[in-house]
């Protein structure tokens, strides 16, 4: 587990209260028939709740006695069952709680800062280590594959390309990561001429050995641009 914030990794975190979202359920009733229907009403985020041991690192004290301050909170989270990494963003968090107190169990003291914050929502690992933690599950191996120099101008020589790519990929049984072919099938919907047509038949025999490919598919998009 880790948490970020101002571009630092604190330090000694021992838990974090789990992220949670719910609707209110608004009970409204048909006043002819009597019954009763369920709508949907104000959503609210619970607060984020991270403890620790208290230390030398002043951050999370600072943070709650100066002022009131928004910031971008990053969570790191690894599932220990098969170590795969999951990362979530909460903007806009501020301090609505802070305390300070010894643990009766371990002796130990916890200090723990409460954070509120209107929404959070998921970080896509980057698609190398996705296809790594993969391969590694597999014990296979990461073959890259660059889509645009698969695919020709003619629809022959993409098929050949394709089929001594996949046949030494099923022998391995390797993860396939794709270069950027995100942005080769956003095209397939933008016509404007005969090339185009030919180029979206190349793509949907391409899609076609993908869907036949037993093995694990990473799609590999351009890596946006690094927050300042």
């Amino acid at each position: 587990m880790e948490v970020r914030w101002d571009g630092q990794v604190i330090t000694g975190v021992s838990s974090v209260t789990p992220l949670r979202s719910t609707v209110e359920v608004i009970d409204v009733r048909d006043g002819g028939g009597g019954a009763t229907y369920h709508l949907p009403g104000r959503s609210d985020t619970a607060s984020l709740v991270i403890s620790r041991g208290v230390s030398d690192d002043l951050a999370f004290e600072l943070w709650a006695r100066g002022p009131v301050l928004r910031k971008e909170v990053e969570l790191r989270l690894v599932d220990i069952s098969d170590g795969l990494s999951v990362g979530y963003r909460l903007p806009g968090c501020w301090v609505c709680g802070y305390s300070i107190a010894p643990d009766l169990e371990s002796g130990t003291v916890v200090e723990s800062l409460s954070l509120s914050t209107g929404r959070w929502y998921r970080v896509s690992p980057p698609a190398p280590e996705l296809a790594d933690h993969l391969a590694g599950e597999r014990a296979v191996s990461v073959r890259r594959i660059d889509v645009a120099a698969l695919i020709s101008q003619y629809l022959s020589e993409t098929s050949a390309s394709l089929d001594a790519v996949f046949a030494e990929a099923e022998k391995s049984g390797a993860v396939l990561l794709l270069d950027e072919a995100d942005a080769l099938f956003s095209r397939r919907t933008e016509v404007r001429d005969a090339h185009d047509c030919y180029a979206n038949a190349e793509l949907d025999l391409l899609l076609e050995r993908l869907s036949a490919y037993r093995g694990q598919v990473v799609v590999e998009g351009p890596q946006p641009p690094e927050r300042r």
